[in-house]
């Protein structure tokens, strides 16, 4: 006889005969109830022939209760607020506040969960659930932007890519970057330019325009090229260890070198754990952001693949003490993407998707 058995007996034992026949006769005869649950307990039920059950662990939760169970006895605890109701399998009498109670139907042990039959829940524990208070409405996210650096990729005597009609990178990073800050500051946001005319700036000075001003944004502008002229397609960088053969080989082209901070001497472990170490802080922004953008240019009807988030080791973002991106608008290489970037209406798109996943990631949209 177990503990459980003891303490009814016992409890049996102190009442008068009619009691005892009143608690036999009601094991026999009480309906069960069939109540309406919330969502989380009916979610929970389960109906073995013609009883529902729920498990003890869900009803626990729903008193916001604690529970516990002794494997000896194969007694079963819940203790919530002042009250408390203990069960076992196979027994047709629950004690609710040291007082036993017949049930319809016995709770069940059933691969390792007790499950209690619904007519308990409806009959005693209803009145304990605490009903949790109204949640409010969470505020959307925001990410407040006062200024945000523009970065034209490449310029002066660094054409970029070239295309195979001869449209060269930096001619279309520039008129994007421009039309994109005209959108920026109508909307109330200070822009920053690396560069506003055709000139040369290096990777070490970008990032050091963006940090001396305190920007809340770094994004930077670039054209993709292939050696194979089929692929065609945008795609937003973040700063980490390249994702695919394609983003080293990119990587390498738009680094040239790595700048002096780094230093040539490290060896590549080293080099990769200070890359690291100096752009974690703001790399979760840094995936929404570009998050944010891919699906801006998406709806930007560019007519173009969306090629999706990667990373790659760029050197311009990892000066950046803040979020930063580099957005690739689409493939020089690719003869139809060239001559879309030639027109000044796809230029004003490319800027328009940029710009609408910027006001996404502020919360504006």
């Amino acid at each position: 006889m177990n503990l459980f058995s003891i303490s009814f007996h016992l409890k049996l034992n102190l009442c008068p005969l009619p009691l005892i026949a009143l608690l036999v006769a009601g094991c026999a005869t009480l309906p069960p109830p069939r109540p309406a649950l919330s969502s989380f307990l009916a979610a929970n039920r389960v109906t073995l022939g013609s009883v529902s059950y729920l498990p003890s662990s869900t009803v626990a939760q729903a008193v916001r209760g604690q529970a516990s169970w002794d494997p000896q006895t194969q007694v079963w605890v819940l203790a919530a607020g002042r009250h408390e109701l203990r069960a076992a399998p196979q027994m047709s009498v629950v004690l609710v506040d040291g007082v036993p109670q017949p049930v319809a139907a016995p709770p069940i042990l059933r691969e390792g969960r007790l499950l209690l039959p619904e007519s308990v829940w409806a009959q005693w524990l209803a009145p304990w659930a605490v009903p949790l208070p109204p949640v409010p409405p969470r505020p959307p996210v925001t990410h407040p932007l006062r200024t945000i650096i523009l970065d034209a990729g490449h310029g002066g005597y660094d054409p970029g890519a070239i295309g195979h009609a001869g449209l060269r990178e930096k001619a279309v990073t520039l008129a994007v970057a421009l039309r994109l800050r005209d959108l920026l500051e109508r909307d109330g946001v200070r822009v920053v330019m690396t560069r506003e005319s055709d000139r040369f700036i290096s990777l070490g000075r970008r990032s050091e325009i963006a940090n001396r001003t305190g920007a809340d944004l770094f994004v930077s502008i670039h054209a993709n090229a292939s050696r194979r002229r089929s692929i065609s397609g945008f795609e937003v960088y973040t700063l980490s260890e390249a994702t695919d053969d394609h983003a080293r080989a990119l990587e390498a082209v738009e680094n040239g070198s790595l700048p002096e901070a780094v230093g040539a001497s490290l060896s590549p472990e080293t080099e990769a754990i200070v890359w690291d170490l100096l752009y974690t802080e703001h790399r979760a922004e840094s995936v929404e952001l570009a998050s944010a953008v891919c699906r801006g240019l998406k709806m930007a009807g560019l007519g173009s693949q969306n090629r999706g988030v990667k990373s790659a080791r760029f050197a311009v973002l990892k000066g950046a003490r803040m979020p930063a991106i580099l957005v690739e608008v689409g493939f020089i290489t690719h003869p139809a993407e060239e001559a879309r970037m030639r027109r000044a209406d796809h230029r004003q798109r490319m800027a328009e998707g940029i710009f609408n996943g910027i006001r996404a990631f502020r919360g504006k949209s």
